[in-house]
């Protein structure tokens, strides 16, 4: 089945990765490169999610990166919220 994000219940979330716009930390000269494989992230380890300065949804994290993404913020929240609670559901 296809999917955008999915959860487990280790608290990782799995971003696919045509759905990553970047992933970069502020004031650095470059980000990293998402190369088709999908973006696992630690969800203790988001900060908070908002919108970047581009407008895109964005996921803050502890380390300083920014994951920007070209979805929903409810897709990125309901995906935030069931990988802390440690559910494992596929995001859309």
């Amino acid at each position: 089945m296809a999917y955008i994000m999915k959860t487990t219940s280790d608290g990782l979330i799995s971003i696919k990765a045509s759905y990553v716009i970047n992933v970069r930390k502020p004031n650095s000269l470059e980000g990293a490169k998402v190369l088709g494989q999908p973006l696992i992230i630690n969800a203790d380890q988001i900060v908070f999610l908002s919108f970047n300065i581009d407008g895109h949804v964005t996921y803050f994290m502890a380390n300083g990166f920014e994951i920007s993404m070209k979805i929903l913020y409810e897709e990125a929240e309901e995906a935030f919220n069931l990988a802390k609670a440690g559910k494992e559901k596929i995001v859309k």
